[in-house]
This record gives C-alpha cells, sequence and structure tokens, in this order.
C-alpha cells in the first residue's frame, strides 16, 4: 500500500511540474511571439527630389530612428531614380514604405500590386514644370508637334505631357516621345538631343540655372500633382499602431519645414549636392501637406478616369481601394 502511494505521489508531482513547466512555457512563447510580430527593419524608399523632402529631411535628423529605437526596429532607406522602379520593389516585396506619384501609384493598383495610400508627401500645380531647349524657339504647346520630347514614362510627368499636348488638340502621337529618367533629361540638353521635356524638382531647376533650357508652363489649369505616400497593405494591417507611428514623423518633418525653410533647404543642398539656391527655388514649388486634401482626392479621381479613357490602365480603380485616410486620422492628423 506505502509502494501504491509512493507511487501515485511520484506520477501527481510529475504530472503538476510538467503542467507548472507547460504553462511557463506557454506563457514565455506567447510573449515571444508578441515582441516577434513587431518587425526588426522597416525600409523606407524615397526619391533624391525635392518633393521627397520630408523623407530627406526626417532622415537627416535622425527622427524615424529616435521614434523606433525603443523597439530595437532598424530603419532602413532605399533611393530610387523614379517612381516606376519603387513599384517594382512593392510588387517584389522589398518596401514598406515609399513616396510615389499618383499615376504610378495608380497603375500599380491596377495591376493589383497589393500598396495602400496611406497619406501624401508632396502636392500642387508646380511639382513639374514644362521645359524647352534654350535656342528651340518653342513657346507653347502647339510648339511641340513633331518635336522630341523627354519624359519619364509612366510618371506623373507623363500624365502633365498629355494633357499639355491635348489643350491644344494634340496627342502624344503628334510628337516623338523620348522617355528618360530625370538624370539623363539634363544630359540629353546639353547634347542637344531632345527639344523639350517635363521634369520635377531639383531637375527642372537645375537645368534652367545652367541655361540648358527655360521654363514654358507647369501644372497650373492642367493637373494638380499628388505624389502618394504608399504602404505595402499587408504591412499596413499587421503594423497599424507603427504606420501610425512612420505618419507623425512625416508630419512633424512638414512642421519643422515649414518653420525653417532655410535649414531645410541647408539639408536638401548638402544631401542631393546641390547648390542652396537652386534647393529653395526648387522647396517654394512644393505644398508638403501629408493630409488627403479634398483637392488632392478630386485630382486623384479625375487622374484615375483620364488613365481608363485612354487605356494606361485596363480596369477601373476606385478612389477608395487606393487611399486610406485611417492611418492618419488615427495617428491624429486631420
Amino acid at each position: 500500500m506505502k509502494k501504491i502511494t509512493a507511487i501515485i505521489s511520484i506520477i501527481l508531482i510529475s504530472i503538476l511540474s510538467f503542467t507548472a513547466c507547460n504553462g511557463g512555457s506557454s506563457t514565455n512563447s506567447t510573449a515571444s511571439n508578441k515582441n516577434s510580430s513587431k518587425p526588426k527593419e522597416i525600409t523606407i524608399g524615397y526619391q533624391p527630389g525635392i518633393n521627397h523632402t520630408l523623407v530627406i529631411v526626417a532622415k537627416n535628423q535622425g527622427w524615424f530612428q529616435d521614434e523606433f529605437k525603443k523597439d530595437n526596429i532598424n530603419i532602413k532607406f532605399e533611393s530610387f531614380v523614379s517612381g516606376p522602379p519603387m513599384i517594382e520593389a512593392f510588387a517584389g516585396g522589398r518596401l514598406d514604405i515609399g513616396g510615389v506619384g499618383d499615376q504610378p501609384s495608380i497603375q500599380a493598383k491596377a495591376n493589383n500590386v497589393d500598396v495602400k495610400a496611406i497619406g501624401v508627401y508632396a502636392q500642387g500645380y508646380k511639382l513639374n514644370s514644362i521645359l524647352a531647349a534654350t535656342g528651340s524657339n518653342i513657346k507653347s504647346a502647339k510648339d511641340l508637334k513633331g518635336k522630341k520630347v523627354a519624359v519619364t514614362v509612366g510618371s506623373s510627368a507623363h500624365m502633365l505631357l498629355n494633357r499639355y499636348l491635348a489643350s491644344v488638340g494634340l496627342k502624344q502621337s503628334d510628337i516623338q516621345l523620348v522617355n528618360l529618367q530625370p538624370t539623363d533629361i539634363k544630359t540629353s540638353f546639353d547634347s542637344k538631343n531632345i527639344d523639350a521635356a517635363i521634369v520635377w524638382e531639383p531637375y527642372a531647376s537645375a537645368i534652367e540655372a545652367e541655361n540648358a533650357a527655360y521654363k514654358i508652363g507647369d501644372g497650373t489649369n492642367l493637373k494638380y500633382e499628388v505624389n502618394l505616400l504608399l504602404a505595402s497593405n499587408s504591412f499596413a494591417k499587421s503594423n497599424p499602431d507603427i504606420v501610425k507611428r512612420l505618419l507623425k514623423v512625416y508630419n512633424k518633418s512638414e512642421k519643422w519645414v515649414e518653420a525653417n525653410p532655410d535649414k531645410a533647404a541647408d539639408i536638401l543642398s548638402k544631401e542631393l549636392k546641390l547648390n542652396k539656391d537652386i534647393a529653395r527655388k526648387g522647396l517654394d514649388k512644393e505644398d508638403l501637406d501629408v493630409r488627403f486634401t479634398d483637392e488632392a482626392v478630386k485630382s486623384l479621381t479625375s487622374t484615375i478616369k483620364t488613365l481608363r479613357e485612354n487605356n494606361t490602365i485596363r480596369k477601373d480603380v476606385n478612389i477608395n481601394d487606393l487611399i486610406d485616410k485611417t492611418y492618419l486620422e488615427g495617428a491624429g492628423i486631420k
């Protein structure tokens, strides 16, 4: 009897010990899973342009790193020459957050790239400039017929080109379209290989400053540019609080730049290797509001309609599938 009692006691002790150990293990596992649910790294894409001032300033000031260092989250920055290559990075799962123009963002959505616009990083009528080569005697859209006109195909500037031509009854087929990245547009003006171009800052002001071309127009009365802050939809859904904190950093940068435009120009000048006067000139053309203003939403809706009508996109894109205001609202940015 004593032996049976002893055996039962041993079994009970073993069961209790196993339960206790298993319970402790379960708790540690849950805590571990909770900790591991946060990303170890956030990859932010941007372009070396003045319309990307908010991320460039925040990066330079260390505000992203400061926001996430307590979480042991590393911030990685990836630079892209234009929007279309950034969309490719989103499609390949290599980006979490990135700043992209409206046309490539809409085309991405139409092509089932799983991105969501969570905010805006630059908007306005003067973000893109229409330039004519020095000595070309080009004065308006009608003078572009038969000319070599450069633009980054698929960018926001591409949409402006089509609307500029349409304003005088011309089509893209009436010009010699030259697909160039912004850095190559300046070189092509220098070598007299193009007659005109549409490009954003700082390239436009730099080209003008060197007298390689002169400005004949911008988006005024044609296109209100809306540059979108995109997030990988899976990243945003898995990390809504982190997305809100990222937006707060962008908003902090917006307020700082507004209060310190001269210091911002210093940062841009150093980061982009620009003359400060060019940086300041370009900065004055930008509206760096991170919010989805009524004008921004109206412009996006119009751009979607135009892209659908000219078959640039092969299916409709619902504006509410493209943008999501809840992250800004959740961050208290209204």
